[in-house]
């Protein structure tokens, strides 16, 4: 997440009356809320979710608020932190801001301080203590003013939705950043409401004409194959972040705008300037040797794959024309040569040269991230694979200003050494490497059980379809053609990228109840069976569910399995799987403690002990493995005959 975006707050808080009221506040001035029961949950949320504000209670069951502030400030994690406590003892204040909260709240909390010091410590986030004052929002005629959440332009109101009003906050905000459609989803939706992305599409469509409608026409532009900002060639005051770029120096988290990334451009041009010159010697030895017809099969070879790495790097530095040389020469080179041919390849070389002393400069600029570094803990790893540095250095100052880790592997024998320090997201591969080709190391990423997930994107400088099929056929999910193209990379990246975040969201966890749904929670068990020598596995439902849903409704039937599953993650905390499998059913395994081979029938006892002692009306069966099972269906099957009869108030 980027800073300086002050729409998603998460709120830890156990009292859920205390929850709402504060998470209705905070929506109506147009933040978007997420609510954790406990610390871990809280903490699970913060991992997995970039959000702008947290909202910490002291008092916390399973990871008090202290703790977790801790355990956050210790993985760097930069958001604002408030602390909401009933104690105002000094000694808990103090420990609270010594383990890296900002600020604190003691209760009975008064919405309006909440609202202020939530803006204040937002501001914080945005342009540092010095610059606190600046609250208003103005481009041109139009003006936005956080703190009555009223918008006008040339002194006309506007009369906006609260997520237009949200998404124009988020434009006036960065009005130089391009947002994606799920960047926009991340910020302004929460997860219990997750919108389409037809969705978002739509309340762009309506904030354009609403501003259209007072006279700001064409303010909101497309980026093609990126996503949206505010139109460029609008004239504009100077606004909170120009004050910044101002106000701050120059540092490590400070990402370079369009010029600057262009700079580094050159600058990569002048640093393996010397790496391409050394490739276009093996070229000239090789013509020279051609011509006296002492050319080695070795020597044709490392002047055809001179030419190959010269053919993926320099349309990168405003060299087309020497790309389109050098794949003329690879394609001389890998094929059979004689004397004759020796004169045109003599001057493409030659033009080669003449392509690599020209000055740097007019570099057609590549519009990239201008925002600061994301500084949450969920941040992307990319793994990029290619012998070729200035390839891996270019990519770095590509994807790093977009909040990517980009760790470069040169040697691909040390592929399966660096792997798993690394654990990323999605790895880059070339096609054509020495000692391990780039398609060999997909197959074998795809026949891998715990990487064969792992998204694969190719950079080739081969076009031809042969490749391209070959390619897909090993198992990549997508390929981008050397030399890279700034717009092109960023967006198959990114998109990516976004696809996982969804996934990741959607897939491992269940939205009513916040446990692990029955895929998930399934693997979990078969794993844990594999590893322990016996335990207990127990299904528990609901057998009033369907009734409540037709009587009452789904919302008064979604808040009964939301209680009792907070019910079970109450009792078993960590020591125990807990899953949410549809339909009312619930599923809990815990492995035996006991050493040895005998089962502990204690183990069960407490159990069942734990499942009798949840003060809500359900049912359950207890079965053990292996004497039940052996596997995840097995005990499911014998559980399920036992559940049929047996009903536990």
């Amino acid at each position: 997440m980027i800073l300086g975006l002050p729409m998603r707050v998460l709120i830890v808080e156990d009292d859920s009356a205390i929850a709402d009221v504060v998470a209705r506040s905070l929506k109506e001035q147009h933040y978007a809320v997420d609510i954790a029961e406990d610390g871990a949950i809280g903490w699970e949320s913060a991992e997995c979710t970039a959000y702008d504000l947290i909202l910490l209670d002291v008092d916390l069951p399973k990871l008090d608020g202290i703790s977790l502030c801790q355990r956050l400030r210790d993985r760097r994690c930069a958001t604002p932190i408030l602390l909401m406590t009933a104690k105002n003892a000094t000694e808990h204040r103090i420990r609270g801001l010594d383990a890296g909260a900002d600020d604190y709240l003691v209760k009975p909390i008064d919405l309006g301080e909440l609202q202020a010091r939530v803006r204040a410590l937002l501001r914080r986030g945005v342009v540092g203590a010095s610059l606190l004052g600046a609250s208003l929002l103005e481009v041109g005629c139009l003006r936005l003013d956080p703190r009555s959440c009223e918008v006008t332009y040339a002194g006309e109101l506007l009369s906006l939705t609260p997520k237009e009003y949200s998404l124009l906050e988020l434009f006036l905000r960065h009005p130089t950043r391009v947002f994606s459609c799920g960047d926009i989803i991340e910020h302004l939706w929460t997860f219990d409401d997750p919108p389409q992305e037809d969705s978002v599409k739509s309340h762009i469509k309506g904030l354009r004409q609403r501003l259209k409608a007072v006279g700001a026409v064409n303010w909101i532009e497309n980026v093609y194959g990126l996503g949206y900002r505010l139109n460029q060639t609008i004239e504009k005051k100077p606004t909170i972040e120009d004050s910044q770029d101002i106000a701050s120096p120059a540092s490590e988290n400070e990402i370079p705008r369009c010029e600057s990334y262009n700079q580094a451009v050159e600058q990569l041009w002048d640093q393996y300037r010397g790496l391409m010159e050394e490739r276009l010697s093996v070229l000239q030895q090789a013509v020279g040797a051609l011509n006296t017809e002492t050319l080695t099969e070795e020597l044709q070879q490392a002047a055809e794959r001179a030419a190959h790495k010269l053919a993926g790097v320099l349309g990168m530095f405003d060299r087309s024309e020497g790309t389109q040389i050098s794949r003329q020469l690879e394609q001389f080179f890998s094929g059979k040569l004689n004397s004759q041919q020796q004169p045109e390849l003599q001057l493409l070389v030659q033009q080669l040269s003449q392509v690599l002393q020209r000055e740097q400069s007019n570099i057609e600029p590549i519009q990239v991230a201008s925002s600061p570094t994301p500084t949450s803990i969920r941040s992307w790893n990319i793994l990029a694979v290619d012998d070729d540095p200035i390839i891996l250095a270019t990519l770095k100052q590509l994807l790093e200003p977009w909040g990517m880790r980009v760790t470069g592997i040169e040697n691909p024998l040390q592929f399966w050494t660096i792997l798993p320090s690394v654990n990323p997201d999605l790895m880059i591969l070339d096609v054509e490497m020495p000692q391990l080709n780039g398609v060999a190391l997909c197959q074998a990423v795809r026949a891998n059980p715990t990487w064969q997930s792992l998204p694969i994107v190719f950079l080739t400088a081969h076009q031809d379809t042969a490749t391209v099929q070959q390619i897909f056929a090993a198992g990549a999910d997508d390929y981008v053609v050397k030399p890279v193209i700034g717009h092109e990379l960023i967006s198959r990246i990114t998109q990516r990228l976004e696809r996982i975040r969804l996934l990741q969201t959607l897939t491992a966890k269940d939205s009513i109840t916040g446990l692990s749904n029955q895929y998930h929670s399934s693997q979990a068990i078969a794993v844990l069976i594999t590893q322990t020598q016996s335990g207990c596995f127990a299904i528990s439902d609901l057998p009033t569910l369907r009734q409540i849903n037709i009587q009452q409704g789904h919302t008064v039937g979604n808040q009964i399995l939301k209680q009792f599953s907070q019910h079970l993650e109450a009792t078993f905390q960590d020591t125990a799987i807990l899953g949410y499998w549809g339909n009312g059913e619930f599923t809990v395994c815990v492995p035996h403690n006991s050493e040895g081979t005998a089962l502990s029938h204690t183990s069960k006892e407490t159990l069942q002990a734990q499942l009798l002692a949840i003060p809500m009306s359900h049912r359950f069966a207890i079965v053990q493995y292996p004497t039940d099972g052996f596997t995840v269906q097995s005990l499911y099957q014998t559980a399920s005959l036992c559940l049929e009869g047996q009903t536990h108030e």
